[in-house]
């Protein structure tokens, strides 16, 4: 198997220095568990009740900064299967305060979606709206087209549009959108992968393939990516038993290290998630990571607006 390795070099290495303390701190207890976290909820974040309504109105309460922007726009991507309209239902029952189902999760090797679905809650949440797009297939002929994608994130698709993977978009199609304006493009590029197959290095050389030609365009367009590594519980078994495990597990480390090497994307955009799939009930604690999540994409996608629009007056002065 292939190691991975980022776009831009080989993989780098770490020294061999460091205090007995750090690797101490590195070193797993009986239970499995890393004595310090890898990763902190914030400043003042617990897992708690009061922690995940602080971040929901945090959400709420968004500040644009005299943009005349009203909504995010984000695009999910990722392979089928991987959790993309786990994370849609799972966004849509945090909105509604109760377990939603808003689209029907893939079981098969084939992606469910065929078009470019627009979501936007309409409850609790407020501020974004997330697109869903064809799951990314290893097959040139099958999943969506990387030139759709392009176009997608330029504006230059509206919502409901039905991909053909065979036949992507061109500008004399009667639903292309020759001159979208900001607030029709997409301002987070969101990747979704499962973390047990991030984690286990298990990536076709097929995907890699597809996925470094996507970083390729996106790094034209200079738009901020983020990673969701979603099944978390599937990866690691303490998580499954506690979601507050998440930060103190090596497994859910490594998928993120490993997740980093192959989308060359900052740490701090990459989010570990446990989507409502089997559950019941709503759970406070499993509401923490997706908005922390959201709360970035909002963050992110607030500032790529703000650095497009101002790249466009400047255009316009000049």
């Amino acid at each position: 198997m292939n190691k991975v390795r980022g776009f831009f070099g080989s993989k780098k290495t770490k020294g061999n220095g460091g205090s007995p303390d750090d690797k101490d701190k590195k070193t797993p207890d009986k239970h499995g568990l890393l004595k310090e976290p890898w990763r902190c909820l914030g400043r003042k974040g617990t897992w708690t009740e009061k922690y995940a309504k602080e971040l929901l109105s945090e959400i709420q309460k968004h500040d644009f900064k005299k943009t005349d922007l009203s909504n995010i726009r984000i695009l999910l991507l990722g392979p089928v299967s991987a959790g993309k309209s786990s994370f849609l239902n799972t966004v849509a029952s945090i909105d509604t305060g109760r377990m939603s189902q808003i689209t029907v999760a893939a079981g098969s090797s084939s992606s469910t979606t065929s078009a470019l679905k627009k979501y936007r809650p309409a409850e609790k949440l407020k501020n974004f709206c997330i697109l869903d797009t064809m799951g990314v297939e290893d097959s040139d002929q099958g999943g969506l087209n990387l030139k759709d994608v392009v176009y997608v994130v330029k504006g230059n698709i509206p919502p409901d549009y039905k991909f053909n993977p065979a036949s992507p978009i061109d500008e004399g199609n009667k639903d292309f959108r020759s001159d979208p304006n900001n607030k029709e493009k997409i301002h987070c590029v969101v990747f979704v992968s499962d973390a047990n197959v991030i984690g286990q290095n298990n990536i076709s050389d097929a995907t890699r393939a597809k996925i470094k030609a996507l970083q390729d365009e996106l790094k034209v367009i200079d738009i901020p990516r983020i990673v969701l590594l979603t099944k978390i519980d599937v990866l690691c078994k303490l998580v499954e038993a506690d979601i507050e495990n998440v930060y103190k597990s090596p497994k859910v480390e490594e998928a993120v290290r490993l997740a980093q090497e192959l989308y060359y994307i900052p740490e701090q955009n990459i989010f570990p998630v446990k989507n409502y799939e089997n559950e019941m009930e709503m759970d406070f604690k499993k509401d923490i990571l997706p908005l922390l999540a959201l709360r970035q994409m909002i963050n992110v996608g607030t500032d790529f607006f703000r650095s497009s629009s101002a790249a466009r007056d400047d255009d316009e002065e000049f």
